[in-house]
């Protein structure tokens, strides 16, 4: 049985709460309305997640009627620890890497997540952890979307997925770059400028990085290159990249 504890958010057809369940925290995310489409990509996120396990990927405990019954991580979001402005280089690091462990590991399951961005990575000590597979796409099941349908934040969105394309796994490696941007900046890549950036202007250009970070000027620049052919080719080998360009102890 569940239980309310408080609303973490009520935005739009989701509220996500925290409540008791089992005699233990934790986090559920309920549909409020009557949406076939909603219903639809909701039993969708939890047929994908349910076959997620992995150390750094919230896992779906339990189905509950419209309701999604994740684990409760006793951590603070990636977005509210940026609200304070950049991280330091080594954290970010960290928490990048976490990020693309998970990746690869989805990726290697057939799973791309699509909306990788702060409020959907939660801190945990030194241990970041994905969550939130509303957009994902699971390539072994048939697509719910529509050729063209817009799901994404465009902040940390690849171009090509703006343009309606899901079906490569490099679009969440753009997503994780735009995400280490972030954090070693403060602002995410193109800042308000985005859409025209997304939208094909090639005239922009990239804000430098801090000097601290001249190290992962390579990692950064070929993960946000506009086409997902001149990206690593897969989760982990940017990680290795990273590794490689910032000896982690």
């Amino acid at each position: 049985m569940l239980t309310p504890v408080r609303i973490l958010s009520d935005n739009g057809p989701m509220r996500v709460e925290l409540a008791r369940w089992q005699n233990q925290l934790v986090v559920v995310k309920r549909l409020r309305s009557g949406s076939p489409l909603l219903e639809q990509r909701l039993e969708r996120e939890a047929a994908v997640v349910k076959k997620l396990k992995h150390e750094n990927i919230i896992p779906l405990l339990a189905t509950e009627g419209e309701s999604l019954i994740y684990a409760y991580c006793a951590g603070v979001s990636l977005a509210d620890a940026l609200s304070g402005g950049a991280l330091r280089l080594e954290r970010a690091v960290r928490i990048v890497s976490d990020v693309l462990r998970a990746l690869d590991y989805a990726h290697n399951l057939g799973v791309i997540h699509f909306d990788v961005k702060p409020a959907n990575i939660i801190i945990k000590g030194e241990q970041a952890l994905l969550t939130d597979f509303g957009f994902a796409k699971d390539l072994g099941l048939t697509a719910i979307t529509t050729p063209g349908m817009f799901l994404g934040t465009p902040n940390y969105m690849a171009p090509e997925q703006f343009q309606g394309k899901r079906d490569d796994p490099r679009s969440d490696l753009y997503s994780a770059a735009a995400v280490l941007y972030h954090m070693l900046t403060g602002a995410p890549p193109y800042g308000n400028q985005v859409l025209r950036f997304l939208a094909g202007d090639t005239r922009l250009k990239l804000d430098p990085l801090p000097a601290s970070a001249t190290p992962l000027v390579g990692v950064i620049s070929t993960a946000l290159s506009r086409s997902p052919e001149a990206r690593f080719d897969s989760a982990a080998d940017m990680l290795s990249a990273l590794k490689h360009a910032y000896d982690l102890a």
